[in-house]
């Protein structure tokens, strides 16, 4: 059996290193962007297609759901193919479906048309982030973890942008349009300069069959750790995806606000998504991946009460910036690296896909659902989004001590 030399299996440099994480940071920011503009034309789905809130909404689950299937089939391609080719055609695939979104004249053809669109995008997280955890060295895992998941809240600004200059100009169809370039373009780059993991490659020699053990998620002690994985996953997305996929909406159904302060209220919670991931980041290499969970759950347990004070500028401005810290940025900072230490390199793609799309599945879009349909029960949709929080948060306290700290192991 042929081996690497030691030239070979050297770890990356630091240009490297740099490079992988800023092209693995923008496919996720124009990943985000694509994906986030939905958020924005809810209201706009509901008027056109004389559907209620709730069908409009399950366009964005149905969206989520669909990323199980890319991360489980994008994650076996990472695996088998190689990160570098599954990542490149992924965000090809995901890029082709947010232009045909502008011409989804039903929402019939426009639940196809996202569905499609999910599968790309759970297959390039599948393969690009377990990458970009096998690119970077050990000591810097956490603050790559951090600066690469801000690229969704840099997604999340850039379709405020977009909403903000051309949604009145152009209409909510033609946003699709403009959106999908900028993913093309990081595609092309990553073809261009991207290496492959040298783990991946490693790896691949070592083994004496070149197919993908699935078994080897649930053998050896592992399966608690694709279980907790699984489940860490489903729970960050519930603390974070009623925000995401509701607080546009809130905005304007309660609070009447204007496009303009609709949109400038986004890009400040996603300003400070960014902040939080990149402290997140950096803490988790301080005092480790369950610390960062904890005290981001907490901070984000005690803001969620004030989803009820938006119509208040001030409240709403500093709530919009806490919630932002704690929920879009801090509980998600370690989430990239700490489920990449939860597998071994044959199946870290597969795993790392599958579990995250699990959780996207059900805490992305079976819980946004539930808060759309629970929340004429409970007061509006202020209360579900406060109810809807408060318990994810409170769940991810306790799953984070119900796993090994993992900072700074070595990735097998």
């Amino acid at each position: 059996m042929k081996t690497l030399s030691t030239a070979e299996t050297v770890p990356t440099n630091k240009k490297t290193a740099i490079n992988a994480l800023i092209t693995v940071g923008l496919a996720w920011a124009f990943d985000a962007m694509d994906f986030s503009i939905l958020t924005f034309v809810l209201i706009d789905i509901v008027s056109d297609y004389h559907v209620p809130l709730t069908a409009a909404a399950g366009v964005a689950s149905a969206t989520t759901f669909a990323r199980l299937g890319g991360g489980f089939f994008g994650g076996l391609l990472g695996d088998f193919w190689g990160r570098k080719m599954s990542f490149i055609v992924s965000i090809f695939w995901f890029s082709v479906f947010e232009f045909l979104t502008g011409f989804s004249l039903g929402l019939t053809l426009l639940y196809v048309v996202r569905v499609l669109y999910g599968l790309g995008m759970g297959s390039m997280y599948a393969s690009g982030t377990p990458m970009l955890m096998e690119i970077v060295p050990t000591k810097w895992r956490g603050i790559a973890s951090g600066i690469m998941q801000s690229g969704f809240s840099f997604g999340y600004i850039f379709a405020a942008l977009i909403y903000h200059f051309w949604y009145s100009a152009l209409g909510w169809h033609n946003l699709f349009f403009i959106a999908c370039i900028p993913a093309v373009l990081v595609a092309l780059y990553a073809w261009w300069k991207l290496p492959e993991s040298r783990d991946w490659k490693v790896n691949r020699q070592q083994q004496k069959t070149k197919g993908v053990p699935l078994s080897r998620l649930f053998t050896k002690g592992r399966t608690w750790n694709t279980i907790h994985a699984a489940l860490i996953s489903l729970i960050a997305f519930a603390v974070t995806y009623p925000i995401n996929v509701f607080y546009a909406t809130l905005l304007k159904q309660d609070g009447h606000f204007s496009a303009a302060v609709v949109a400038n209220t986004i890009i400040l919670l996603n300003v400070a998504g960014i902040i939080g991931n990149l402290i997140g980041g950096w803490l988790s290499d301080i005092i480790g991946r369950r610390w960062t969970i904890v005290l981001s759950a907490i901070g984000t347990l005690l803001c969620s009460f004030m989803f009820q004070t938006i119509s208040n500028d001030l409240l709403r401005d500093v709530f919009t910036f806490l919630i932002g810290l704690f929920s879009i940025g801090g509980v998600w900072a370690a989430i990239p690296t700490y489920i990449a230490e939860h597998f071994d390199t044959g199946v870290r793609s597969t795993g790392q896909g599958t579990t995250y799309h699990f959780g996207a599945a059900i805490g992305g879009a079976v819980v946004p659902l539930i808060v759309s349909s629970v929340a004429p029960f409970v007061g509006g949709l202020a209360h579900a989004m406060t109810y809807a929080v408060a318990i994810a948060s409170i769940l991810a306290i306790i799953l984070a001590f119900l796993w090994k700290e993992s900072k700074g192991i070595e990735l097998e």
